[in-house]
Parts: C-alpha cells; sequence; structure tokens
C-alpha cells in the first residue's frame, strides 16, 4: 500500500510537470513547472529503485538524500510564492518570501547541511532507515520536516478560505479545497512528528496523500484556469 502511493504520487507529479510543457513556449507557468519538476524528483528519490540508481552516482554516500531535502525546500519556497499571490494573501506571501521567511529557509538549509555533513552515511539507504540510530540523522530528518510544514502552514489557511469564493469556478473551488487538504496534512504529518508516537505507516500515507491532493488539486486549477482562457478567447457565435 504505501509503496503504491509513492508510485502514484511520483507518476501524478510527473504528469503535471508534463502538461504544463506547452504553455513554457507562450511564458506561462514556469514556476509552478519547475515546483513540479523538482517534486517529481524529491518523490522518485523517496523510491528504493530511484534513489539507489541515483545514489550509486553519487557516490553510495547517500547525497541523494540531500538533494531531496534541498529540492523540497525549492519546491514549498516556489509553490509558497505562486499560491501566495493565487490565493491573493499579501500576509502568505510576506511571511514565506519577506525577511522572516528568507531567514527561516536560510537557517533551515545550513541545519541540514550541517547535520548531514556531521552524520555517518557510508552504504545508500533510501530515507536513510539504516542509521536511524544516529542522533545527527534524526536531527536532519526533524529539520527537513519543519519548513515545509511552515509554509504549508502558511497555506492552508488562504487554501481553504478560496474554496468559500462564491465567484469562482466551481472546478475551482474544488481544486482548492484538494489543495486546503493536503496542505492540512502536511501540518498534520509534521506535528505528529514531533510527538512521541511510533512512526507506522502513517509515516509514508500522510506526506504522500499530501502530494496527491496538492498536485491534483494545481492540475484542476491548470484545467480551469485553460478552459477560461479558451472561453474567453472563443467568438461569440450570437455577435
Amino acid at each position: 500500500m504505501t509503496t503504491t502511493i509513492q508510485w502514484a504520487a511520483f507518476g501524478l507529479c510527473a504528469a503535471g510537470a508534463a502538461v504544463r510543457v506547452p504553455g513554457l513556449r507562450e511564458g506561462r507557468g514556469r514556476t509552478m513547472f519547475m515546483a513540479l519538476v523538482l517534486l517529481t524528483l524529491a518523490v522518485g528519490l523517496s523510491l528504493d529503485p530511484i534513489y539507489l540508481a541515483v545514489d550509486a552516482v553519487l557516490g553510495g554516500v547517500n547525497v541523494a538524500n540531500l538533494l531531496l531535502r534541498l529540492a523540497l525546500y525549492a519546491v514549498f519556497l516556489l509553490f509558497g510564492i505562486r499560491m501566495a499571490a493565487a490565493f491573493d494573501s499579501a500576509r502568505a506571501r510576506r511571511l514565506i518570501v519577506g525577511p522572516f521567511g528568507l531567514s527561516i529557509v536560510a537557517l533551515t538549509v545550513a541545519a541540514t547541511l550541517y547535520f548531514f555533513v556531521s552524520s555517518e552515511l557510508g552504504g545508500s539507504s533510501t530515507g536513510l532507515r539504516a542509521f536511524d540510530d544516529q542522533d545527527t540523522v534524526r536531527q536532519y530528518g526533524a529539520v527537513g520536516r519543519l519548513y515545509p510544514g511552515y509554509v504549508a502552514a502558511c497555506l492552508v489557511v488562504p487554501a481553504a478560505l478560496a474554496v468559500f469564493d462564491r465567484h469562482a469556478r466551481p472546478i475551482h473551488r474544488f481544486a482548492c479545497a484538494l489543495v486546503a487538504c493536503g496542505y492540512a496534512l502536511v501540518v498534520v504529518f509534521v506535528l505528529l512528528r514531533l510527538t512521541p508516537l511510533p512512526p507506522t505507516s502513517w509515516d509514508i500515507l500522510l506526506p504522500f496523500s499530501a502530494i496527491l491532493l496538492t498536485v491534483l488539486g494545481l492540475c484542476l486549477i491548470w484545467v480551469s484556469r485553460v478552459t477560461a482562457r479558451k472561453s474567453s478567447s472563443s467568438p461569440n457565435k450570437l455577435a
């Protein structure tokens, strides 16, 4: 079940990036395309066959996991910039790309690099599961979850409010509901990992369900905008 949802998330992310390729030629959707490409990379590196193959090329010392973490930070930063604008939330944008938000991402990257270098990571291990006994690896994992959780917390309310926008199309409102649920799951996942509860299947199901919901919502928002654009550009037969 857990492996299935990981592969499903990987496929959906790749498809979401692929459908935006035509728009790139017209200069549209570059930020979201890059975010989806990086998210596809990050999700792919959570899968054993892809992770082990990539890490082997990089020397077999789990640099692939570091790439996964950095890619996720970039994804949430890009999502934060784009979605704060889409939801017209100046507060969310300020929290994400203002001085405080940029300080958080800088400190997160620095801490991630520090704990990675401080750990003994000889031998590829997806998710660094073989090194869970090291305190620095546990701190590395904790730091890696906090920034995505912070950005998701900044965006979950604006996304939820967009669901009640009566002027928006139904498909757009439904898409916003999916995105809001996805961000909410990220927040719940991060909070659960801060508790003494032992991680079980929810450690995979929650974050990858969040990815599925968020990317599906983003794809539906894209469909809604493409449909609206085509409708506005169609000639009025009654004119």
